[in-house]
């Protein structure tokens, strides 16, 4: 049976009504807020959207996204230090060091311990490079399908609104 507008109002209006009155604490702070307004909620749901393409991608390699990150900077600036990862890459420590150790067991990385210095340095083995090389058509093929998806403009925003948070981060952290 198809409801008219003015009953679903209705309905609503009593739904609303019965939770008030449930709530006996006043909750005009929580009231205020909107879920689907939510900049940080908004962010994660583009990040697991587009995640789930690349994840799904990298399965045959069973590897994560972060992880095949994390080869791509090693593959670029050899000797990168495992902190110089993590700071371009934004990953945590926790992930950083957990991805890293995975790559090493796997034989795709080696670390270098840099005599003299404390620093260590991160490099791919002959095993990381091939599989780079067996993931790069695969990973070109998704930026593209995602670049044509997004536009370039929509590409420039997020890049845009990349550097206004990190220029600004010390004022959210606040």
């Amino acid at each position: 049976m198809k409801k008219s507008y003015n009953q679903l109002v209705y309905t609503s209006i009593i739904c609303i009504f019965i939770r008030y009155m449930k709530n006996s604490i006043p909750t005009p702070n929580f009231d205020e807020i909107h879920p689907l307004t939510c900049i940080n909620g908004k962010l994660r749901k583009l990040h697991k959207l587009i995640n789930t393409a690349y994840k799904n991608a990298y399965k045959p390699f069973d590897l994560r996204g972060s992880m095949v990150s994390i080869l791509f900077v090693i593959g670029k600036r050899r000797g990168i230090s495992q902190k110089e990862i993590a700071t371009t890459l934004l990953l945590d420590e926790s992930t950083m060091s957990r991805d890293l150790q995975k790559l090493v067991k796997r034989g795709l990385v080696q670390i270098n311990k840099n005599t003299g210095t404390a620093k260590s340095a991160a490099e791919l083995t002959k095993e990381g490079c091939l599989l780079l090389e067996e993931i790069a058509p695969i990973w070109h093929q998704l930026h593209q399908k995602v670049a044509t998806i997004l536009g370039a403009f929509n590409i420039q925003q997020i890049d845009a609104i990349t550097a206004a948070i990190r220029i600004n981060i010390d004022d959210l952290l606040e």
